[in-house]
């Protein structure tokens, strides 16, 4: 199975609505092999995203996507992993939990130049910044904050 392929046929029909393909992956849950396709959006009504699949699957051929599997189609949701600088600077000003040797827990965003993310961060209910290097945080998301 070729997921540049599937890329290719679903990007298209994404354009119309400025969205891409955040990413493409095989996964097995219950036993059955599944094409996991996660659209790069926060939220998207479910009307809209049946439209997408249904235009998508009428594009594939028997060649495109094995007979044993499903697809899944699926935005990326609220709580997105933030995995590279670009994704970071995408979200300043929003609240992100993350994990480094000098914090973990959640925190808002403040700034981020160069290698340097500034938070703000609530310690025992006092609001205080601090900096975390880019190459020390790990798993890095957007949070919710309730």
């Amino acid at each position: 199975m070729n997921f540049e392929k599937l890329k290719e046929k679903l990007n298209p029909i994404l354009a119309k609505s400025n969205l891409s393909v955040y990413s493409i992956r095989m996964k097995r849950e219950f036993g059955e092999k599944i094409v996991e396709i996660l659209i790069d959006t926060e939220t998207m009504p479910i009307d809209d995203l049946e439209k997408i699949h249904l235009e998508f699957q009428a594009t594939l051929t028997d060649d495109d996507l094995d007979p044993d599997c499903y697809l899944e189609l699926s935005s990326l949701g609220l709580e997105r992993p933030l995995k590279t600088k670009e994704d970071v600077l995408k979200v300043i000003g929003r609240y992100i939990y993350l994990e480094s040797p000098k914090y973990r827990g959640y925190a808002t965003l403040m700034a981020f130049e160069g290698d340097l993310m500034t938070l703000e961060v609530s310690e025992k209910g006092k609001l205080k910044q601090i900096n975390i290097s880019f190459d020390d945080a790990r798993k890095m998301r957007t949070a919710i904050k309730f």
